[in-house]
């Protein structure tokens, strides 16, 4: 089978008709030129050149391996770019688990970030609990999950925090305290609290729980919803408050209202992270968690800028 250098060789001939010129174009001597191309056509066993003292001409068999011989080169290249950037995680999947409260901002921001830093990379999203979360990344269900509240070290899997954002009161709209610039968390003492189950997203609760207790108070009336884009649907209903990460208020359905928090101590504040398996070196996943490390940054710079206006 022909080896790739003769193919270009030959391709050289053939387009300059002119060995002396073809020889110059690739930065070697006549000589071992001439060699080349003889030893392409005796292993074809067919002449593809017509060689006279004035002129070099395709044969009929030149012509039509002129653009087979191209067109291998070609695919042969491109083999190598695909290749080589699947290397750099230029190409390839990346599958993406996350929490509810990271798909309100943080998520899109990210994985938009992600895109135009990796155009050729297909990505799959898929939203888990936080007991599924863990179990599809060593099931290589997914690569990355983003999560919002810490979880039991596994073995198998590392964990990033990327960020930590400030907790934020949600109240219907007609509310008492809905048109404050903030609160104190001790006014909300006897309100009916939505909160997510102790068996999902429990870090979540555990955290909300906290920094009620820190403000003096446990909550009363402890209602549970599976989601927390539900427990902002009951608050818009009238049907009680709840606390929930910064970068939620964003998005603001009617009949509810954000109201940030009086001096956000670190009970009041909530961690994002990113986490992946112990043993995944591939490009892709290094460059998901730097971009979503370099967010986190912009974000918390962001916040600390809004709470100092505010101050």
């Amino acid at each position: 089978m022909p080896n790739i250098p003769h193919l270009e060789r030959f391709i050289a001939v053939a387009e300059e008709l002119n060995f002396r010129k073809a020889a110059a174009r690739l930065n070697m001597s006549q000589p071992p030129l001439s060699d080349s191309v003889r030893q392409l056509e005796d292993e074809l066993g067919t002449q593809l050149l017509r060689r006279s003292r004035r002129s070099v001409e395709l044969t009929k068999a030149g012509v039509v391996f002129l653009d087979r011989a191209r067109l291998v080169l070609s695919q042969l290249s491109e083999a190598m770019d695909v290749t080589q950037g699947i290397a750099r995680g230029m190409h390839g999947h990346i599958s993406i688990g996350f929490n509810p409260a990271a798909s309100y901002e943080i998520l899109p921001q990210i994985v938009r970030r992600f895109r135009d830093g990796f155009p050729g990379v297909s990505v799959g999203l898929e939203e888990l609990s936080t007991s599924e979360r863990e179990g599809a990344l060593l099931q290589r269900r997914i690569d990355v999950a983003l999560f919002h509240v810490p979880t039991i070290a596994r073995p198998g899997i590392r964990r990033e925090v990327i960020l930590r954002e400030h907790l934020i009161a949600v109240l219907p709209d007609d509310h008492p305290l809905a048109g404050q610039t903030e609160i104190d968390l001790r006014d909300l003492r006897d309100e009916t609290f939505l909160l997510l189950p102790s068996r999902q997203e429990t870090g979540n609760r555990a955290r909300i729980l906290y920094a009620c207790q820190q403000a003096g108070f446990i909550p009363k009336d402890v209602r549970q919803v599976d989601r927390i884009h539900n427990a902002v649907s009951q608050v818009s209903a009238g049907l009680g408050v709840t606390l929930c990460p910064a970068s939620v208020g964003r998005f603001s359905p009617p009949g509810a209202v954000y109201v940030p928090l009086k001096d956000p101590a670190s009970e009041l504040n909530i961690e994002c992270g990113v986490s992946c398996r112990s043993d995944d070196d591939s490009a892709l996943t290094a460059g998901f968690i730097d971009i979503a490390h370099e967010f986190g940054h912009e974000f918390m710079e962001a916040q600390a800028s809004l709470q100092k206006s505010r101050g």
